[in-house]
């Protein structure tokens, strides 16, 4: 990207979003963060933007911030405490706490954040906990679909407090007369803009192989309808992966016959729900002796590690950072809210990251 074209997706962010992160901007747009600082550089001179530890803001977030100097750096007064409950803080969802830890500093908000390891009785408690203790707000990503009438469900409806539901979806009927609202990525964009990519590499056979997991309904769900839209264009199957228990092999012994099935079937383009799941995938056909991109395309889901992989995997990736973002920004706006206010549901599109284990179909 040239340098005019960064500097204008650079006040695009600030205008979009109030504030920029110099290692999550440069992430995203395939720059150095030494590349990133010197625009930002530039700009402040052109009395564009204010520069600020690790990144920069907007001029208009620059000058709330000049009329309420208590507000938003650390060791001023906190104005809300938000609890946020995740089922995992090691795999997705690191990028989805930061995203709120961050928008929480920038609304002098306290972040107090619980995991629960998938749990159904866990998140029930610590949503408990927290309610009882006092926040002001609670951001939830449940283990799965929260089902109407079950412990949680009836936790969430009783809360005296703003709730935002992260990364699962909710229904009208479950909390028809709640203010409860969501935010999460439209998984089934996702899965169909990888067969799309797939499709313009000429494949006409995509496999989607995924675990079962709060995600995969979503991803099968798009992976359908992108192979109905091509009407008889591109034809596949999906596959549902294991999830075996931690130190045992099953899931590499799937993957494996993954690897076989495409062997026998003719498959040249799959794609793989985890990423853990596709480099493994990846690396089992590179010792089948199939090389990828030019015997079989690979495309990964969730971009985690994807970039690591011995020959590093084009990747789906789900905005996880400005999810966790707009999650907290949306439960303190709720919380500060004088009136009630039209319910918000938001879905966020995930974003295709070309790499060089997709190319063109063998002839």
């Amino acid at each position: 990207m040239v340098a005019e074209g960064r500097q204008d997706a650079i006040l695009r962010e600030l205008e979009l979003h109030g504030s920029l992160i110099v290692t999550r901007f440069a992430e995203r747009h395939s720059v150095s963060p030494m590349t990133v600082r010197r625009d930002l550089l530039r700009l402040e001179k052109e009395g564009l933007l204010v520069r600020v530890h690790g990144g920069a803001i907007s001029l208009g977030v620059a000058a709330e911030r000049s009329r309420t100097p208590d507000r938003p750096t650390s060791g001023r007064r906190v104005v809300a405490t938000i609890g946020m409950i995740a089922p995992s803080a090691t795999y997705y969802f690191p990028a989805v706490i930061r995203g709120a830890e961050q928008s929480a500093r920038e609304n002098n908000v306290r972040l107090v954040l619980g995991t629960t390891n998938y749990s159904p009785s866990e998140e029930v408690r610590q949503a408990e906990r927290l309610l009882g203790g006092g926040v002001d707000g609670l951001l939830i990503t449940p283990s799965a679909a929260i089902e109407e009438g079950s412990p949680l469900h009836r936790v969430l409806l009783a809360a005296k407090v703003p709730v935002v539901v992260v990364e699962r979806s909710i229904s009208e009927l479950q909390f028809a007369k709640s203010p409860i609202e969501s935010v999460r990525t439209d998984h089934a964009h996702g899965a169909d803009i990888a067969v799309q990519h797939l499709h313009d590499l000429g494949h006409r056979r995509v496999v989607l192989a995924a675990r079962e997991s709060p995600t995969a309904p979503w991803l099968k769900d798009g992976w359908s309808r992108a192979v109905s839209r091509m009407g008889g264009r591109v034809e596949g199957e999906y596959l549902s992966l294991p999830n075996p228990p931690v130190g045992t092999t099953e899931a590499v012994e799937a993957l494996a016959r993954l690897v076989e099935r495409c062997v026998e079937d003719d498959v040249h383009a799959v794609i793989v729900h985890t990423d853990a799941d596709a480099v493994t995938f990846a690396d089992l056909a590179a010792e089948r002796g199939l090389s990828v991109p030019d015997d079989v395309s690979v495309v990964a889901y969730d971009d985690e590690i994807a970039s690591l992989a011995r020959v590093p995997l084009t990747a789906i990736a789900p905005p996880k950072w400005e999810l966790g973002h707009r999650a907290a920004r949306m439960c303190f706006d709720r919380i500060r809210a004088t009136s009630a206010s039209t319910v918000v549901r938001m879905t966020l599109l995930p974003t295709l990251v070309p790499r060089e284990s997709t190319g063109p179909a063998r002839p």
